[in-house]
């Protein structure tokens, strides 16, 4: 009889301990959820970017998200928005376009495997970028406007 509030107390203790396992179970897959959510928002504002460039020859400087929605669909959140910029500058006859955004650590080889190891992806160093894609010599390169260091960027000339 005197080992019943010592075993209760063992119940009580077990079931707190597999409540907060399942929390973190929980935890962890909303966590995963907003990796891709996040890797997707970048993917596809960096195609509405793309697109609008290719529709919009005279295209330069920072392009507003209001002429972007015509090519977005639904590319991003209010929240991605507050993270991504974009660039269109002259280069020789066409133009250096570079698309970024501060994003979480593990989003960055999430974006890479999506876009099939795209050597235009990679991180901001400020005044530099190096591409993060498997196979590639991942030499600095110069941006053509500074990103904020980490930021996940991508560089393609069109």
């Amino acid at each position: 009889m005197r080992l019943y509030p010592i075993l209760i107390l063992m119940l009580i203790v077990s079931a707190l301990m597999m409540q907060q396992a399942n929390m973190r179970a929980l935890q962890g897959a909303a966590s995963q959820q907003q990796i891709k959510a996040e890797a997707q928002f970048f993917l596809n504002y960096r195609s509405a970017v793309m697109a609008y460039v290719q529709a919009t020859p005279t295209a330069s400087g920072a392009i507003s998200t209001s002429s972007l929605a015509p090519y977005a669909g639904q590319f991003y959140s209010s929240a991605f928005l507050s993270l991504a910029g974009n660039n269109v500058t002259a280069s020789g006859s066409g133009k250096l376009v570079t698309v970024y955004a501060a994003l979480p650590p593990g989003v960055l080889n999430l974006i890479l495997k999506k876009s099939g190891n795209d050597a235009s992806i990679g991180l901001s160093s400020g005044t530099t970028w190096t591409s993060q894609a498997n196979g590639v010599v991942n030499a600095p390169q110069p941006l053509p406007i500074p990103v904020p260091a980490n930021n996940i960027v991508s560089v393609f000339a069109m």
